[in-house]
């Protein structure tokens, strides 16, 4: 039998009568379809196939609704198994309710689970501005007797944009996840595995899984993350797990653990946990700790410790301290001495200056300005470091001052050692080596030298 329809045709009732009127009691009340047609120009176009009396098609268009309910479903042709329980919806698929827009190619609704399945072309947006686009979903919608709440899951490679709703998809504040596989929980918590990329206006991360929270704003990254910041300067941070915080829409701290390692343009940090505070898209301090030892590189210095804290206020490297026995190492004067030996600084705490550049100038990197160590009672705060001899255009043996103390201070110029300033308890010796012409080798050889001990000395070496 086939007809024209104007006027609303029930195409699926089968719903036991105890079972309609104990839905408000928390029984599943299934859905009913009632199709209105679709009409053109004043012509009624739907056409109607019914086949016995579990089994309809409609082709010339589909327009219907779940009776009672906000659901409303469009397509160009549908299928309906009332014994089934299912309703295929084939050519420019809409469906549309309160909390949820979907298009697709072709959609398969089993209105007994309450499960819609799309394929082809798939884009949808809930009512909080979240957007999925991709060739696949699943959507598992909330009803009495059946689920609490939404879920979503998507495969494979899609996206899911998340965004305020009062900012629309293409905000500032959207977030972009892409991912073999997506699944989206009651529309707040993400879920994603395969190639996680999330896309941010202030960060970049990829990892092979992720999670995000959209109330809370948080989200972990796990299996190879990493996290690179998009501001004028850039920075990294990888390691095993990384957490990201967000305030009002804005990335304010990221945290990785094990393994963690973090780059700027002016230090480099390692550490088993390292913690990452960010203001207006620039890093303003790290904190580095964890079970094996912290390690801090800039251009001038090498700080080991068990925790170091650096503060650069605009991703500016300003002041690094570093905590428990604290070793800061650095390579001397290459113009003025040839030497593998290191300068070394040690103490239980070391706190390290840097003279930073102006804002305006942000091609030249921070230089050491000064650094203090402070030693303990059982082990005194140590300096060693290698002096150029006058006269000499580069010194390949160089006058040593080493000195022990309650406190050492290290005053720099032009990035090498002006000033060594020892406070409690002072010993040590400054070892100048300087020419002897006592032995018959210093007639032959004029470079022949001998160690001469100083006291130490609290004045420029």
């Amino acid at each position: 039998m086939q007809a024209r329809a104007l006027l609303p045709i029930l195409l699926a009732c089968a719903v036991p009568a105890q079972a309609q009127g104990n839905a408000g009691a928390g029984q599943q009340k299934e859905c009913v379809v009632i199709s209105t047609g679709v009409v053109v120009n004043g012509i009624p176009t739907t056409s109607i196939l019914i086949h016995g009396k579990d089994t309809t098609w409609v082709s010339g268009g589909f327009d219907a609704k779940c009776e009672g309910t906000d659901q409303r479903v469009r397509s160009d042709s549908a299928e309906h198994y009332t014994d089934k329980k299912v309703l295929i919806l084939i050519g420019h698929v809409h469906y549309t309710e309160k909390r949820l827009k979907l298009d697709a190619d072709r959609v398969t609704y089993y209105t007994g689970e309450e499960k819609l399945i799309a394929d082809g072309n798939v884009v949808s947006v809930t009512n909080t501005g979240t957007r999925f686009t991709g060739p696949h979903a699943e959507y598992l919608r909330p009803a009495a007797g059946v689920r609490t709440k939404s879920y979503m899951v998507a495969e494979p490679r899609s996206d899911i944009w998340v965004s305020p709703k009062d900012q629309g998809n293409d905000s500032k504040d959207s977030v972009n996840v892409q991912a073999d596989r997506l699944s989206m929980d009651n529309d707040s918590l993400i879920f994603a595995k395969g190639v996680v990329i999330i896309e941010r206006p202030d960060i970049l991360s990829t990892s092979d899984s992720a999670f995000v929270d959209k109330i809370t704003e948080f989200a972990r990254l796990t299996i190879n993350p990493k996290v690179v910041g998009r501001g004028e300067r850039h920075f990294t941070l990888a390691g095993d797990i990384i957490d990201v915080f967000s305030k009002a829409h804005e990335v304010d701290r990221v945290k990785s653990l094990g393994h963690a390692e973090a780059t700027s343009d002016d230090v480099n940090l390692k550490a088993d946990t390292i913690d990452l505070r960010v203001t207006s898209q620039k890093l303003e301090r790290a904190y580095a700790w964890g079970r094996t030892r912290a390690h801090a590189h800039s251009k001038d210095q090498d700080i080991t410790a068990d925790s170091i804290d650096v503060l650069m206020p605009g991703q500016t490297l300003r002041t690094m301290r570093a905590l428990g026995r604290a070793l800061a190492e650095s390579h001397p004067d290459s113009t003025k001495i040839n030497s593998k030996t290191l300068d070394r600084l040690e103490g239980d705490t070391i706190t390290a200056h840097f003279d930073s550049p102006t804002a305006a100038d942000t091609s030249r990197q921070p230089s050491i300005k000064e650094i203090f160590a402070r030693g303990t009672k059982g082990a005194r705060a140590k300096s060693f470091y290698q002096v150029a001899r006058s006269g000499e255009p580069i010194t390949e043996r160089p006058n040593v001052n080493y000195v022990l103390g309650d406190s050492i201070t290290v005053t720099f110029k032009k990035k090498v050692v002006d000033e060594v300033r020892v406070r409690g308890h002072a010993e040590g010796f400054y070892d100048e080596l300087v020419a002897d012409t006592t032995r018959k080798a210093a007639a032959k050889d004029s470079t022949a030298i001998k160690p001469v001990k100083k006291p130490a000395e609290t004045k420029k070496p």
